[in-house]
């Protein structure tokens, strides 16, 4: 199966990372100097399961690359509008488009551009940082990959790449209802790393606060509030044990968000908790807690 991974950086870098080395066809996506050390000197992971360097090819140019079978998409949210077109030329009649951005709109951004035959959504679970040009470090027993099909069928498409997928360091699942799983995932996505970028807080330092707990739980209360609007199915329990969870994990816990922010680049946050507050408002369901987080990082969402 030929692969191209659209936005080769830290988690995309490492899934492709670990299906080349695995001896599958795949070319990575990068840009800049990342993507030059990778062309010059391989990719280097380090890893729970062990280190490796793995000869891949790597291009800033998709049109390089032709038809495939599949994209996994994994650039951040922001960057759509100005990928999208330019993955074309990889997109031919039989290629799929795995997309495991963050939040619960980039299946239907995608879709609008290729329909949905082309597209499945997925979500990732996985701790991973560029150490270096060409260096990937992925930490935790994580590196996980749920997707499926819109109506939760097994299809054709699904089991291939499932198949494909199910390599010693990378855990792979089907959703039967991956709407719902997009929705849990932002459950805790949404709070924990919103909550932490806009207090400028590590999750111990939140937690520590007289209001931290409170706030994180509220939140996610909106969330569910908000998925069950949508028609979202959530588990029983879904607030407390995804609260419990960061609780538990919370000396390790690192959110994309706030690095981004502390690295001056754009937010994530339109298409995350700004997409709760949007959806929100238009099913008239109250996202206080959720609107003034947005708020006070709107200003920081292009970047400085």
């Amino acid at each position: 199966m030929k692969i191209a991974v659209m936005g080769a950086g830290a988690v995309g870098g490492y899934f492709g990372g670990v299906l080349a080395n695995s001896g599958e066809d795949v070319t990575l996506i990068a840009r800049g100097a990342h993507g030059e050390a990778i062309s010059q000197n391989g990719l280097n992971v380090d890893s729970h399961w062990g280190n490796f360097t793995v000869n891949v090819p790597a291009t800033p140019d998709p049109a390089e690359v032709g038809n495939v079978d599949v994209v996994l998409h994994c650039v951040k949210l922001y960057s759509n509008a100005e990928v999208l077109p330019l993955i074309k030329p990889m997109v031919g009649e039989s290629t799929t488009i795995l997309t495991i951005q963050n939040g619960v709109t980039s299946g239907e951004t995608i879709a609008a551009e290729y329909g949905w035959g082309r597209v499945l959504q997925g979500a990732t679970y996985i701790e991973a940082a560029i150490i270096g040009p060409g260096h990937i470090e992925q930490s935790g027993s994580t590196a996980h990959i749920e997707f499926g099909e819109n109506d939760g069928s097994m299809s054709e498409r699904v089991e291939r790449l499932k198949n494909v997928l199910d390599r010693p360091g990378i855990q792979v699942s089907v959703s039967s209802d991956i709407v719902s799983t997009l929705w849990t995932k932002l459950v805790a996505v949404g709070a924990f790393g919103t909550v932490m970028t806009a207090a400028r807080a590590s999750l111990p330092e939140v937690l520590a606060g007289p209001e931290g707990e409170t706030t994180i739980r509220t939140v996610m209360e909106e969330i569910v509030a908000v998925g069950k609007s949508q028609g979202i199915s959530f588990a029983p329990g879904v607030v407390d044990e995804k609260l419990q969870g960061g609780i538990e994990e919370a000396e390790e816990f690192k959110s994309s968000l706030q690095y981004d922010l502390t690295n001056g680049k754009p937010l994530e946050l339109d298409d995350i908790l700004g997409a709760v507050v949007q959806k929100g408002r238009a099913a008239d369901i109250p996202v206080p807690a959720s609107a003034a987080l947005v708020m006070t990082l709107e200003k920081f969402k292009h970047g400085s």
